[in-house]
């Protein structure tokens, strides 16, 4: 098995890490460097940071077309394997592999597309897992050789379980690929995730406070939970969680708590929050927060 591994952030590091340890890696797959702060300095994605450390030779393109192919054909890869690497892959480009596989973190056919992770908090579930496919023209559709699962016990954020799933696929994927492959039809009813945007993290403080939560933990680290104080933008960045009861009108931040935070009442419920962080300010727990902004007691936010 000669593996041209396809991945960038760094949730596919440790994969690309053991995979090169027992396997024979012959190159790595990654998207373009990227500029960064004030100065637009080109960083590279991680992945290929750490293909560079490995001795891994790196093929970068925007577009995976005929100079791409013929880039990749050259490092005589016959198997294929893809982590979070985030672009599609063609019929021509997939011909040059024997075996294509992807790792996707979720249980398929749950949560097909860019953001399970996100998703499997958003939807409240209290299972997820990884899978590894069979790259398919359909997006996420191929079929399965190989599934883990673990539980969610409802405090994850997108942060949390991303390092989770980092730790876990590493010996997931070693231990499938060591042995012989068995394809088996995804079985159940698809569903599908979206690409998220800033726009996902405005906070509604009319749905239920359970909703809220989730939103606020699969939004962080990025886009972050957003609603409006004082007329400025502020981030919900941390929860502690929520409990039944109507104290307020919606979005009123009724009371503090030493251990809890801040209450804040929702359409359904009160959801305690924890961290809280102005624009351009440093992020900070929801009681250094009230010192320094009394006024936020007794004012509604997002209004």
């Amino acid at each position: 098995m000669k593996i041209l591994f396809a991945g960038t952030p760094d949730i596919a590091v440790p994969t690309l890490e053991a995979l090169a340890a027992h396997f024979e890696v012959v190159g790595v797959l990654t998207s373009l460097d990227k500029p960064q702060g004030r100065r637009k300095v080109l960083v590279a994605p991680p992945v290929k940071q750490a293909a560079l450390r490995l001795g891994l030779p790196v093929v970068q393109f925007d577009h995976l077309g005929s100079e791409a192919r013929s880039a990749v054909g050259a490092l005589g890869a016959d198997t294929l394997v893809c982590f979070a690497f985030g672009k599609f892959f063609g019929p021509k480009f997939l011909a040059l592999f024997d075996l294509a596989l992807n790792i996707h973190p979720s249980l398929l056919p749950v949560l097909r597309g860019p953001s399970p992770i996100q998703g499997a908090i958003l939807g409240g579930m209290t299972e997820s897992g990884i899978s590894i496919q069979r790259l398919a023209k359909e997006m996420d559709s191929g079929d399965l050789c190989a599934q883990m699962r673990f539980p969610l016990d409802g405090t994850e954020t997108d942060g949390s379980l991303t390092e989770k799933v980092s730790r876990l696929a590493p010996g997931f994927v070693v231990d499938a690929l060591s042995k012989p492959l068995v394809f088996t039809p995804q079985s159940g009813e698809p569903t599908f995730c979206k690409m998220l945007s800033h726009e996902d993290g405005i906070i509604s403080w009319n749905r239920p406070a359970r909703e809220i939560s989730a939103q606020i933990r699969a939004l962080y680290p990025w886009p972050k939970a957003q609603t409006t104080f004082q007329g400025g933008v502020l981030y919900v960045t941390g929860t502690s969680g929520y409990e039944d009861g109507v104290e307020g009108a919606v979005g009123t931040v009724l009371r503090k708590d030493k251990k809890r935070g801040l209450a804040v009442q929702t359409g359904a419920g009160i959801l305690w929050v924890s961290r809280l962080q102005k624009q351009q300010k440093n992020e900070m727990d929801a009681l250094a927060f009230l010192n320094g902004n009394q006024g936020i007691l007794g004012s509604v936010l997002g209004a």
